[in-house]
């Protein structure tokens, strides 16, 4: 004899299970990338699953009360979704206190009377549309999927509010099948949004870290690795040097060839200097048109000027430039060791700067200059 699976239980168990993977998913993505909004569906996909569950049990006034929390997290996420849209305002502010006050209020209510319930959901249902109608055009294309979810969620409450006590078993199936498509296409939504958010995001941090024009890292990236620098030769004695690399040449080139043979030097300059790092961990930044600042970790003066400072040198020698055939790149160096005490790295390079200046000036043979640390400090 063959037990008989009732198919109702099956979709039952088919949707709650859904359910749980979502709340799975969204934790794990919102952890690894750092995304409120997903945590807020999690939360509010994982109270679905609890409606679900009070809807089998005896209290008949119970499900409605719990099931207005749903809504309730569900506006907080949506809060947070169109927290980029302007002139929302009073939009947000409605939808604030309709989810984070209202609603759990109704909630204590709706323990004794059903109607407070459709009250809570005729308000929420409002808001939410007001606030979807003026953020419509600021988030396209990923709230496209917000609508269905949304109305899903709205018919799952309002079958609640209607539907006469005790919920039977078919009632919890099509709510839980309700929740479990408003939980799939907002989290499909949401993720579509946060990535398009994030990759923002990287574009901006990008521009405050890469130099546009040569793809070298910028001054403030310099600054920020030579106060790490410092830290590791204090803790462990780990040597640093810091350089400053100058285009002698820059000038002639843009006189007798024109700017646009000076910029192609300059990207080939940037080009060579990175080529001529010796470690992953050496950086190289854009300080000025003409000026290109160099860390170079794990190497002292001596050591530096011989090994990475040479190679700069050799790298601009090492064939014609293609904006001008005849002409090599000439590079002059000034580099000193970072030193422990608490100077500003702004003030270091601007130290090695006035140096490399006077280098410049007196049109001196020497292509290296190392300064000492009291030539540095002074």
């Amino acid at each position: 004899m063959t037990d008989h699976i009732d198919p109702a239980q099956l979709w039952l168990g088919v949707c709650v299970g859904a359910q749980v993977l979502l709340v799975i998913l969204s934790v794990i993505q919102a952890n690894a990338y750092h995304e409120r909004s997903l945590l807020l569906h999690a939360a509010a996909t994982l109270m679905g699953v609890v409606v679900v569950q009070v809807l089998l049990g005896r209290h008949a006034l119970l499900p409605p009360a719990v099931f207005l929390l749903v809504p309730s997290l569900a506006g907080l996420q949506l809060l947070d979704l169109v927290s980029h849209a302007g002139g929302l305002r009073q939009g947000r502010r409605w939808l604030l206190g309709v989810s984070a006050v209202v609603l759990p209020l109704l909630a204590i209510v709706a323990v004794y009377t059903v109607w407070a319930m459709a009250a809570g959901m005729v308000l929420w249902t409002a808001v939410v549309l007001m606030l979807l109608a003026r953020a419509w055009r600021q988030s396209q294309p990923w709230i496209w999927w917000l609508p269905p979810g949304l109305v899903a969620l709205g018919a799952a409450g309002f079958h609640l509010a209607v539907d006469d006590a005790p919920f039977a078993l078919e009632d919890a199936v099509l709510v839980s099948a309700l929740l479990a498509f408003w939980s799939c296409v907002t989290f499909i939504g949401t993720g579509w949004r946060d990535r398009i958010f994030g990759e923002t995001r990287i574009r901006l941090q990008a521009r405050n870290t890469v130099d546009p024009l040569t793809g070298l890292g910028t001054p403030m990236v310099l600054m920020d690795r030579v106060l790490a620098a410092r830290h590791l030769t204090r803790r462990y004695g780990h040597p640093s040097v810091l350089m400053l690399v100058n285009i002698d040449n820059l000038g002639a080139l843009a006189t007798e060839f024109g700017l646009e043979a000076a910029e192609s030097a300059v990207l080939a300059a940037a080009s060579r200097v990175r080529e001529s790092l010796l470690r992953d961990g050496d950086v190289a930044a854009r300080l000025a048109h003409a000026r290109i600042g160099v860390l170079a970790e794990g190497v002292a003066p001596g050591q530096a000027a011989a090994t990475v400072a040479g190679r700069i040198l050799v790298a601009g020698l090492k064939e014609p430039l293609q904006a001008a055939p005849a002409e090599f790149l000439r590079f002059r160096i000034v580099l000193a060791a970072v030193p422990t005490d608490d100077t500003p790295p702004k003030v270091l390079l601007q130290r090695l700067n006035a140096r490399l200046d006077q280098e410049v000036r007196d049109a001196s043979e020497r292509r290296i200059v190392t300064l000492t640390q009291e030539e540095l400090l002074s």
